[in-house]
């Protein structure tokens, strides 16, 4: 009874040695000939310098493919791959802009080998002008400085960029900006930054069919010390020899907020007007007055002023007992 066990099992491994021989002869040898999908092919769009020339640019180049089934011998059509598979798009014959029909044309990796379908099997692509715009440069500064510290000046080098691409989208930028980072930073910031293309409501553009003069901008942002200093009437020798006569209302600005390198506003204690005049006063008092600042100093609250000048009442005379 062991003995005819043993001879089942030995006939059944023997049975499937036999048949693996047999499907490795068919397969690999005879190698039968078979039918393949392969989907998602993308399609190269050639020939666009020509249209370039004519002023003319495809659009959403980038986003057609197209499932293929291929038939041939089972050994080389398992072996066809995305990347070894090429499906191409003629478009030198498109002159103008609008919806046009291109067809395309499969390049298999191996001779042997026949495409049988493709879907879709003509391709509806759409065309537009091509154009060149010149823009700005805006620089848009993120985040907030340190406490006591502002924005001041900020720049851009280059100050403008050239874009090129499909007139339906450059019409859409409003801006080309490149961000800068001052968070809390107290001094002045500088780098290389991408520059970023805005349409409305500074939504960011994004198209690989846009093209510009450089893509990165040094971008250099000034942070200014803030602080709050007296503001002193510089008062002409014709006012000052009668000053004692007069008295600044007290709804009078007394004050100003101001802002600059840190090394100037922190040895600054006033902020003087430029010279006023007895005859520059009003009827009631008033003068309009200027602020005459420090180099690299700047007022946060404006340039100019009111101030209200009244005369001390005079003194009563004494009476005679």
């Amino acid at each position: 009874m062991k003995k005819r066990l043993n001879s089942d099992s030995a006939l059944k491994i023997f049975s499937v040695v036999i048949a693996i021989c047999l499907w490795f002869y068919v397969v690999q040898v005879q190698s039968p000939d078979i039918n393949r999908r392969i989907k998602g092919v993308p399609v190269v769009f050639t020939q666009k310098n020509v249209l370039e020339d004519r002023d003319l640019i495809l659009l959403n180049d980038n986003e057609y493919t197209i499932d293929i089934e291929i038939r041939g011998s089972r050994k080389y059509v398992m072996d066809v791959n995305h990347e070894n598979l090429t499906v191409l798009a003629d478009v030198s014959n498109i002159e103008s802009t609008g919806r046009h029909i291109v067809f395309t044309n499969i390049v298999l990796p191996y001779a042997n080998l026949e495409v049988i379908n493709k879907n879709p099997s003509m391709l509806s692509v759409d065309v537009d002008h091509l154009v060149t715009t010149e823009k700005p440069v805006k620089v848009i500064t993120e985040g907030t400085p340190k406490d006591s510290y502002i924005v001041g000046d900020v720049s851009a080098n280059p100050e403008s960029v050239t874009i090129r691409g499909p007139q339906t989208i450059i019409a859409g930028i409003d801006s080309v900006a490149a961000i800068i980072d001052v968070d809390n930073k107290s001094g002045d910031t500088a780098g290389v930054e991408t520059l970023r293309v805005l349409g409305t409501n500074n939504k960011e553009i994004k198209s690989q069919l846009l093209s510009f003069s450089t893509a990165e901008i040094e971008v250099r942002a000034e942070l200014l010390k803030t602080k709050t200093v007296k503001l002193t009437p510089n008062l002409a020798p014709s006012f000052a020899s009668v000053m004692d006569q007069y008295i600044i209302d007290d709804n009078s600005i007394k004050e100003v907020n101001v802002a600059g390198v840190q090394a100037m506003i922190d040895s600054l204690t006033e902020v003087q007007t430029k010279p006023i005049s007895l005859s520059d006063l009003d009827k009631d008092g008033a003068v309009m007055v200027s602020l005459d600042l420090p180099q690299g100093v700047r007022s946060l609250d404006g340039e100019s002023f009111t101030l209200r000048f009244s005369k001390k009442p005079s003194p009563s005379p004494s009476s005679n007992p």
